[in-house]
């Protein structure tokens, strides 16, 4: 009897010593636990980039999963890509640009003149268009527009944002296109300006869409004699003149 209340008592204390927790005030073990976690956080901070790079090769030379999802997603961006944008808007069978330096101007700048000659597709006939590109943008672009429209519309926002695009590279000029003969303005703008190669070229917006021109055709004998016309170029199908009844001899 005596033997069996020593084993109780044995079961007993060995029971307890399980179930005691962990002395929670032991200072040396929590600065060892703490020390711990310190050093695996500035390993892992440290080794951070050879772990990013791991992402993306592979010890063997052949590309890992994840670098060839990455090939495969800029390959569909690329096939997405549009294709080479229209040369004129879709109305236009042809336009002939004419720019001229008309004199001088009151702060020294040229006084220029883009003369526009569209041929409509529809009919073959020939809208005389100007653009005079000598006041400020305030004046030549904006001034007209609706104001909400000029913050709103994606036509003017076009135009702001192409005004900044070539301002980073060129001195450029900009105005609105108007009727040539009958007067009163479209939404059209022009913007004018010289290549790092000395071209004029010649940005037209049209409902949203920026057609760019480069005025390379040569000049005449006569224009030269004249001095006023600078550059121009013809863009589209050429007009075919209309035989007279004289000349076809009926």
């Amino acid at each position: 009897m005596v033997t069996n209340n020593l084993n109780i008592l044995s079961h007993l204390k060995l029971v307890d010593d399980l179930e005691k927790p962990a002395n929670i005030n032991n200072t040396n073990n929590t600065n060892n636990t703490n020390n711990k976690l310190t050093t695996t956080t500035l390993v892992w901070s440290q080794d951070q980039s050879k772990e990013q790079n791991n992402l993306t090769s592979s010890p063997l030379g052949k590309p890992s999963q994840e670098q060839e999802l990455l090939d495969s997603s800029q390959e569909k961006v690329v096939q997405r890509m549009p294709a080479t944008p229209k040369r004129m808007p879709a109305p236009w069978r042809g336009v002939k640009l004419d720019l001229f330096n008309n004199g001088i101007n009151k702060d020294g700048s040229a006084m220029m003149k883009l003369n526009i000659g569209v041929i409509k597709k529809i009919d073959g006939s020939q809208v005389a268009l100007q653009a005079s590109l000598n006041s400020s943008w305030d004046d030549s672009v904006r001034r007209g527009v609706d104001k909400n429209d000029f913050n709103t519309d994606s036509h003017w926002i076009k135009a702001k944002q192409h005004r900044k695009e070539l301002e980073y590279l060129y001195s450029i000029r900009a105005s609105k296109i108007g009727l040539k003969q009958k007067g009163g303005g479209t939404e059209m703008v022009a913007f004018v300006f010289q290549d790092h190669s000395d071209t004029w070229c010649v940005d037209i917006l049209h409902e949203s869409q920026i057609y760019s021109f480069k005025l390379t055709d040569p000049l005449s004998e006569n224009q030269i004699k004249q001095g006023k016309m600078i550059a121009t170029v013809y863009d589209g199908v050429k007009k075919v003149k209309l035989l007279t009844a004289k000349e076809l001899g009926i």
